[in-house]
């Protein structure tokens, strides 16, 4: 079974949904053409693989019949193209549902008339009746010119997840981004960015760099791109613009950016994901670009440990228990569970050693929680350290105070 589609398999809940209210799943006499089943645009996990479980049912109720898949959006590889929408349901349908690759027909349609979103189609399609022709979508993706997507901004730290629920059907800014500045060989895509007011320092930089790199995906080269620092707003925001490249930029460039003035949290990082090297390293190098983008600032980083529960014995486990082995098999190397004491002490050392700040710019605390992370919150310089258990999960009465 493939990733996608082990991935996409989680969610099988049937409900009947089609894309302006309930369809049946019943069979239904043979009609003498193909019939739309279903159409949907930009939809969670769950909703596809319910839509597409409905569409399965109905094939396997219709034995003779096919199904024909037809997807508007852009061309080009990589998330939210043609070419990935059909090449994941093509790939859920015969790996978890099981239907045989003759009996599913994908279909690009071309470019959707909203750029924004895609479009997909689900058409059952009797024996002996044609497939469905696609329909013919305006758009001006050669010649579009201008603001192109207004979005918030989102310093996510580096941070990567292993989503388990799925990919659902996202939407096509970026695909149809790509794919107008391949069309448009003389122009230019620009990204600008505002800082918001919770912003850390440095980035409003992170967030544009790492939008350019996502487009390595769709095969675009960061030599067609300019970021520029549009200045600060209330709320971290990013606006793609497409632009001839000889025309002047769609905004002045703010110059440097203010220095921070109040305190503010760059996040929680739970261990589920620091248990992961890459999202480690990434963290830390955010850090470490933040206290060396502004050197009066301070990095507040509270480590709360979950505590043991103590084991009672009891008078059943007080006896002694005789069983029988077990067969042998291949033993399980679990990896030891992650230390974050020893993770946050070689932060320290290493911004000592390698990036020559002091440990008076990295202060750390320890305490007890019901699960163990790291807060981490970025101080400017005369401002009072945080209160580290005001927004913390919850904790038992008994729970010690904060350990410095």
């Amino acid at each position: 079974m493939s990733k996608v589609a082990a991935i996409l398999g989680v969610c099988l809940v049937l409900v009947l949904v089609s894309s302006d209210g309930v369809v049946s799943a019943q069979p239904h006499k043979e009609s003498t053409r193909a019939v739309k089943f279903d159409q949907f645009g930009q939809v969670g996990h769950c909703d596809v693989t319910a839509r597409l479980d409905n569409f399965a049912i109905q094939l396997q109720n219709q034995p003779s019949a096919r199904g024909a898949v037809i997807s508007y959006a852009p061309e080009g590889d990589g998330p939210g193209t043609g070419k990935q929408v059909l090449e994941m349901i093509m790939d859920y349908f015969v790996n978890v549902r099981g239907l045989a690759e003759d009996r599913i027909e994908t279909i690009y349609g071309g470019r959707n008339s909203d750029k924004h979103h895609s479009q997909t189609e689900l058409w059952i399609v009797p024996k002996g009746a044609a497939l469905p022709k696609p329909k013919k979508h305006e758009t001006n993706i050669e010649t579009f010119q201008g603001l192109y997507a207004d979005e918030p901004g989102y310093d996510d730290f580096g941070i990567e997840y292993n989503d388990e629920m799925g990919p659902g059907i996202g939407n096509s800014i970026d695909a149809s981004f790509a794919d107008m500045l391949r069309q448009q060989k003389n122009a230019i895509g620009y990204v600008v960015v505002y800082s918001g007011e919770d912003s850390t320092p440095g980035a409003w930089r992170r967030i544009g760099q790492s939008d350019i790199d996502r487009f390595k995906h769709h095969n675009l080269e960061p030599n067609r791109f300019k970021l520029i620092f549009g200045g600060q707003q209330k709320e971290a925001r990013v606006q793609y613009w497409i632009l001839p490249n000889n025309a002047p930029p769609p905004v002045a460039d703010a110059g440097s950016e203010k220095a921070l003035a109040t305190t503010v949290k760059a996040g929680d990082f739970y261990s589920y994901s620091l248990d992961e090297e890459n999202n480690q390293k990434a963290i830390f190098s955010r850090l470490s670009e933040i206290l060396t983008a502004d050197k009066t600032v301070r990095a507040f980083l509270v480590v709360r440990l979950e505590q043991p529960e103590p084991e009672a014995a009891t008078e059943e486990e007080a006896q002694p228990v005789t069983f029988q082995l077990p067969e042998p098999t291949e033993p399980v190397v679990e990896p030891p569970p992650l230390d974050l004491t020893k993770l946050v002490e070689k932060w320290r050392a290493e911004l000592a050693n390698t990036h020559k700040i002091g440990p008076d710019r990295l202060i750390i605390v320890f305490t007890s929680e019901s699960s163990s992370y790291l807060s981490l919150w970025i101080v400017p310089k005369g401002a009072p350290l945080p209160n580290p258990n005001e927004d913390a999960e919850p904790a038992a009465a008994d729970d010690p105070a904060v350990k410095p």
